[in-house]
């Protein structure tokens, strides 16, 4: 029973890969029928044929050698490529009937990489014969709108040869030599070589786009150069002869005779370009004759606008001149008179003295000017120069003579200052005496005393310094500063003595309140008056007060400082 089952077992598999074989064999012979078929479809693409076309029409030149190389390349194809395929066909559909499945899969991926590129190779060569086919036709149609082109311009230049100039020769040469290669284009037609044709053709496609934009551009550049270039050189001759008719004189650095001649070569040179057709050249000397021209110009407006300048501005430098030297006349008195009254610190008249042998070099200089021009021995832009030199060497003059002038009048009013400052000062000190008598201090430590009567001696001082009869008001001013600063320092020692004073008596009742429970308090109390009629130390005597009301008392201190503050705020202490 085990053996037939194992029978059976045994037949089902070789029935099943009997069946699988076939599967795949049936499999890769429709694979070979296909590959089959696209060598098929090789073979249809119809190379022969138009190689055939090109033989009966016996072409030459390049169209010949092309022939001959794709002739060759598909007898390759015909003899080599096509039975390799074959063969290599045949090979797997062997191997495909012996079950050789996997040998026969192997060839057929060769066969496959064989058609691809035979196939390329193929249509390239068929798309190569087809190109030449349809150049004779393509040439045709090409040479008529060529022509039509060429003939255009031809009418165009027979019309309007004048709107061209000497130009007009070279553009008739250029279309002789276009007519030249229509017939030579024939020539090679006829022959049957189109693709040496085509060449031809397509050169003179690019000669005549070449003519267009000559026969456009030309008149346009002919107008210009006429209309704007060779007027403006007309106007610039014409111009400058009768600036120098005018007496003209221009600076040594400038030879406008050359400038215009320097004008006239790059316009010369534009024409000549224009003429032969030439416009890259032309157009890069109208660029250069155009800048060539507005610096010629820019040399002659210099010197007219120059001598506008000069015409407005002759008499008012003049006037500026007189001015500042009647300014400085005035500065020089005023230095006199005011340092009859005051010394003088900053060499305020040899100031004023540099300052007028300046305006007189300057007036020196004005004249020398003026006389060149009367001579026509300089040019109104040297001129213009020297003019604005002068005007601005003036006003630097006027500005210093100015601030001296404004400086000296201001020592009146300094002294007038001072004055009001000595009177303040006066009634500060006298201010001080009386603050210290109201509230009857017992007395004022020495240090203090001493401030207060070397200030005392400078107000004094202050006083005889201001009545002599020759100021020094920078001095008067250095002493009036320390006495503001000693006044200062004194108001503020007062102003504690006295505030200390009233906080000591007002500690001296706070603390009698705890002298009969504390024989402490009535020691520092003791001690406290001594501080305060004794030693004049008022502050240290109110420290020492709160510092031992404060064990009894904290916060203490600050109520009785705060009731003097308020109280002070309403009787304006």
């Amino acid at each position: 029973m085990n053996f037939l089952i194992a029978l059976l077992i045994l037949i089902i598999i070789v029935l099943v890969g009997y069946g699988l074989l076939y599967f795949l064999g049936r499999k890769q012979t429709q694979a070979n029928m296909e590959l089959d078929e696209r060598k098929q479809d090789i073979i249809s693409i119809p190379v022969a044929d138009k190689l055939f076309t090109l033989r009966n029409k016996n072409v030459t030149g390049k169209t010949r050698r092309v022939y001959e190389s794709e002739q060759a390349n598909w007898q390759t194809v015909n003899q080599y490529k096509l039975p390799e395929i074959e063969a290599a066909l045949v090979t797997a559909q062997a191997d495909t009937d012996k079950f050789s499945l996997i040998k026969a899969r192997q060839t057929a991926s060769k066969v496959e990489e064989l058609l691809n590129e035979t196939e390329d190779n193929v249509k390239a060569i068929n798309q190569r014969l087809s190109d030449i086919l349809n150049s004779e036709a393509t040439n045709e149609k090409n040479y008529d709108s060529s022509y039509d082109r060429y003939a255009a311009i031809r009418k165009q230049l027979l019309a309007h040869s004048y709107n061209y100039g000497a130009s007009a020769e070279v553009l008739e040469k250029n279309l002789s030599y276009i007519e030249l290669d229509f017939t030579k284009f024939n020539q090679i037609m006829n022959e049957g070589d189109f693709i040496e044709a085509g060449e031809v053709l397509d050169q003179v496609n690019a000669d005549i786009d070449e003519l267009e934009v000559m026969m456009a551009e030309i008149p346009e550049l002919n107008q210009k150069v006429k209309e704007e270039y060779e007027e403006q050189l007309s106007d610039m001759a014409s111009g400058y002869q009768q600036m120098l008719d005018e007496n003209f004189v221009f600076p040594q650095s400038v030879a406008v005779d050359e400038e215009i001649a320097k004008s006239e070569k790059f316009v010369g040179e534009a024409n000549q370009a224009i003429a032969d057709c030439d416009l890259s050249e032309a157009k890069s000397l109208m660029k250069k004759s155009e800048v060539q021209i507005d610096k010629t110009y820019t040399l002659m407006e210099n010197e007219i606008y120059a001598r506008d300048y000069i015409g407005k501005h002759q008499g008012g430098l003049q006037r500026k001149v007189e001015k500042v030297l009647e300014s400085n006349r005035y500065g020089i008195l005023e230095v006199d008179r005011v340092a009859q009254s005051y010394l003088l610190y900053e060499n305020e008249m040899g100031k004023m003295q540099e300052y007028g042998e300046q305006i007189e070099r300057e007036k020196d200089h004005l004249d020398a000017t003026n006389q060149e021009l009367g001579a026509h021995t300089i040019a109104y832009s040297d001129m213009e120069n020297r003019y604005k030199e002068i005007d601005q060497r003036l006003d630097e003059i006027d500005k210093g003579q100015t601030q001296i002038v404004i400086s000296l009048s201001n020592l009146r009013q300094r002294e007038r200052d001072a004055k009001d400052d000595l009177y303040a000062y006066e009634l500060d000190i006298r201010n001080i005496k009386r603050t210290v008598e109201k509230y009857h201090l017992p007395g004022l430590p020495n240090d203090f005393l001493d401030r207060y009567f070397d200030t005392d001696d400078q107000i004094v001082e202050l006083s005889t310094k201001l009545n002599r009869v020759k100021l020094d008001m920078n001095d008067i001013e250095a002493l009036s500063q320390a006495i503001a600063e000693a006044l200062e320092q004194l108001d503020q020692e007062t102003e504690a003595f006295v505030d200390y004073a009233i906080l000591t008596e007002d500690a001296i009742q706070y603390a009698n309140r705890y002298r009969p429970h504390s024989p402490e308090i009535g020691q520092v109390i003791d001690r406290a008056t001594q501080l305060f009629h004794q030693e004049f130390k008022y502050q240290e005597a109110f420290e020492l007060l709160t510092q031992e009301i404060e064990k009894h008392e904290p916060g203490a201190k600050d109520k009785i400082i705060a009731f003097y503050q308020e109280d002070k705020a309403n009787k304006n202490i």
